[in-house]
């Protein structure tokens, strides 16, 4: 029988046959006597033992009725009692001599699939252990280099990094290894497989609150934008003190000491003469601010950078349009309006849109005009234009639901709930507005002329958003959000979602812009000491990508439909994988059973369009299986009839085994100032010498000039690439990485990943 280890004799099966529960029980003590050869000292002391028990069983008349069973049952019968009472001395005999006992071991993260990654590894053995053979054969998969100490009998193995989060493990100490201090040994390895819990997703932080500098004194009213050189310019800026970090309460537009300074004539001739409140002035980064111009009533920089143009009072109840370069040097008047211009912005280089808010027209640096385009009657006002001159915003006569007007189709659109407060980006192409037909009211945004608006989220969702304003690209919006209570707070963040970058709380500002590139903000800061222009940084703004990206919509439903090819207890979420995949997609069968994690190595964006993203598979070691079983599979994503992002395609490999060596778990992509970093993790501690020579990154099939340097603490490599080109890159790691072990890729690693420009 081999669960009796191959041990089988006729003459116990004849004693017994008629009473299977002592046959039973006659197997049970068979089977469990210990293999072991007992010492002089066992010997006696069974000799004593079974003399005292012939004695006290009757006398010989007693003994004897037992034995007239035959010689066979005699010899089977001694035989059952002898083994019961050998079994019940050994153990006896092995509780007084430990050193005779076979080692075991116990931990409590065994077949765990939620194990912090901040634990550490505690390995309870039964006896005192050799400490240097034990450590010498412990072996962890993946490899992390680790530390040991004992507690009592129990060996605490601690990583030097902390464990990987989302990682399947298994330590096993090698049998020749489990040696106790008295010599015994283990009747096999251990193994202990677990897995770590996922890093848990970061609370709720406060954003960051902004850290304003006063640049100066504002007038009444006005504008505020940025300069090409990162200046900010006030179109009714007040030349008075040095500016500071504060502003005294002295120091205010009435109180300003007027100086002599550069004035325009309604021509632009330059001359001199007495400083007025309320003039166009440049306050740069570095000295003092200056005087540029007149205070128009509406300015803006040509794309270039190199001209501002301007529209300025011309006494008569109209408007001028006067070019200058961009410091207000050169002057040169462009038309007349008859009417007051109300906004105006650059379609081109040359060419300058403007309007009086009921007609729109152009003239360019050859001052030459085009016959102006006016509304119909009973339209509302034109109170914004789109940089590029293609869109103009147009208020609603009464009521919500302003239009946006493409100027050379002649057609609009409109805007839901949107009123009076709406911006354009720096590029003309997204447009956001405060939706005042909800209740509370809500910020919305959308391409322009696409009609998809998407609801931007707000910290507080009962407050209602005003002054909105956005970068150059669309990527970042700034608005004031006043709650209920009529508190006002100053909020930056990221569109289209809304998650929030600073948030400055109490603000009482207004005038809010956004440099270009969304890093900087300045915006009149108003208190009972008159108004002061503030410049403050984004936090975080700089490493925010720009270009293309996954779009938020495709990333949620991407982790979604891999949790739940995941599940529960190893079943995956049937329904959810049904309602995530498009028709055609059989999701459901060919996903693997009994998946424990799952890694999202990358996303992209493939040439054919959609979203694409590699990911791993993870079924957890267990005591059965002390090999973590993986399946690679690649997801492609598009969007469905409702215009929701489904999944296409997902094709998993078979499950297979693990192999040795480090593993890529995640690669991350980011490009900030011309500069694109890569993050590539790994489930190993790595030899740090083979990690360069073992990265390339390629576009199109052509290597890319790169730099990696490799962080031990966090198991990541960061790989630079200057000027890289915008669009899918593909990272390829040769099987020269090796771990610390010495242990390599078993094969060489790629995968897409989506930089920007």
């Amino acid at each position: 029988m081999s669960w009796m280890g191959g041990w089988l004799d006729p003459e116990l099966e004849d004693l017994f046959q008629n009473e299977p529960e002592l046959l039973e029980t006659a197997k049970q003590v068979r089977a469990a006597r210990p293999r072991i050869e007992p010492d002089s000292r066992l010997q006696n002391r069974l000799r004593a033992q079974l003399v005292a028990e012939a004695s006290r069983g009757g006398g010989a008349r007693g003994l004897r009725r037992w034995w007239r069973l035959g010689p066979a049952h005699f010899a089977w019968g001694g035989a059952v009692v002898g083994a019961a009472l050998i079994t019940a001395t050994v153990l006896t005999f092995i509780s007084n001599n430990p050193a005779d006992q076979t080692v075991t071991a116990f931990s409590q993260l065994t077949a765990q699939h939620s194990v912090s990654p901040d634990q550490v590894i505690t390995v309870a053995f039964n006896q005192p252990m050799d400490h240097q053979a034990v450590e010498a054969g412990v072996h962890i998969q993946p490899a992390i280099k680790v530390a040991f100490s004992w507690k009592d009998n129990n060996l605490v193995i601690s990583p030097a990094y902390h464990l990987s989060a989302n990682t399947p493990y298994t330590v096993t100490i090698a049998r020749t290894a489990i040696r106790a201090a008295s010599g015994a040994t283990a009747a096999a390895p251990i193994n202990i497989p677990f897995g770590t819990a996922p890093t848990p997703a970061p609370g709720p932080v406060a954003p960051p609150s902004l850290n304003p500098t006063v640049l100066g004194v504002n007038g009444t009213g006005g504008s505020l934008l940025f300069a090409p050189d990162g200046s900010v310019v006030s179109t009714v800026g007040v030349l008075a003190a040095p500016a500071t970090n504060s502003l005294s309460p002295s120091i205010t537009a009435a109180a300003a000491t007027p100086t002599a300074s550069q004035t325009p004539t309604p021509e632009g001739v330059i001359t001199q003469g007495p400083e007025v409140p309320g003039a166009l002035v440049e306050y740069p980064s570095v000295g003092a601010p200056s005087r540029i111009g007149p205070s128009p009533s509406a300015v803006a920089f040509s794309p270039n950078g190199r001209y501002l143009a301007r529209a300025v009072d011309d006494g008569n109840g109209g408007s001028r349009i006067v070019t200058s370069q961009s410091n207000g040097a050169q002057p040169d008047r462009l038309t007349d309006s008859a009417t007051p211009v109300t906004a105006l912005t650059w379609s081109s280089n040359d060419r300058i849109i403007y309007t009086d808010g009921t007609s729109i027209s152009s003239v360019d640096l050859s001052h030459a005009t085009t016959p102006p385009y006016t509304l119909p009657s009973g339209s509302g006002t034109i109170i914004a234009l789109a940089q590029g001159g293609a869109y103009a915003y147009v208020s609603p006569p009464a009521g919500t639901g302003g239009a946006l007007l493409n100027i050379s189709a002649r057609t609009d659109q409109v805007l839901q709930g949107a009123v009076t407060d709406v911006a354009f980006s720096g590029d003309g192409k997204t447009v956001a507005w405060v939706d005042e037909s909800s209740h509370p009211a809500r910020l919305l945004s959308e391409s322009v002329g696409q009609s998809t608006q998407a609801v931007v989220s707000l910290p507080d969702p009962t407050a209602t958003p005003s002054d909105v304003t956005l970068d150059k690209s669309g990527d970042e919006v700034a608005y004031m959000s006043t709650d209920p209570a009529g508190v006002a707070g100053l909020v930056v963040a990221q569109l289209p979602g809304g998650t929030v970058l600073a948030l400055q709380s109490p603000a009482n500002a207004s005038q809010l812009t956004l440099s270009a590139g969304g890093d900087q903000i300045a915006f009149i800061s108003n208190t009972t000491a008159g108004a002061s222009i503030e410049q403050a940084t984004v936090p975080g703004s700089r490493t925010q990508p720009t270009g293309p990206t996954i779009p938020a919509d495709a990333n949620k439903t991407l982790q979604r439909f891999v949790q739940a090819q995941v599940g529960q207890n190893g079943h995956p979420d049937l329904g959810t994988l049904s309602a995530l995949s498009a028709a055609g997609v059989d999701a459901t069968s060919a996903t693997p059973q009994g998946l424990t994690r799952a890694y999202i190595i990358s996303a992209y964006l493939p040439q054919q369009g959609g979203v694409g993203a590699s990911i791993e598979l993870i079924v957890d070691p267990n005591a059965q299986h002390t090999t973590a079983m993986v399946a690679s599979e690649t997801i492609l994503l598009a969007k469905g009839p409702n215009g929701d992002y489904l999944v296409t395609s997902a094709l998993p490999s078979p499950l297979h085994d693990e192999s040795a060596g480090p593993h890529v778990v995640r690669v991350s992509s980011n490009t900030a100032g011309g500069v694109t970093t890569l993050v590539v993790s790994f489930d190993s501690d790595l030899d740090p010498n083979s990690v360069a020579a073992a990265i390339s990154v390629l576009s199109q099939g052509r290597t890319l000039n790169s730099t990696a340097v490799y962080y031990a603490d966090t198991r990541s490599a960061t790989v630079t690439i200057s000027n890289a080109p915008a669009g899918t890159l593909t990272l390829d790691i040769a099987t020269t990485l090796a771990d610390f072990k010495g242990q390599t890729l078993t094969q060489s690693f790629m995968t897409n990943v989506e930089t920007s420009s």
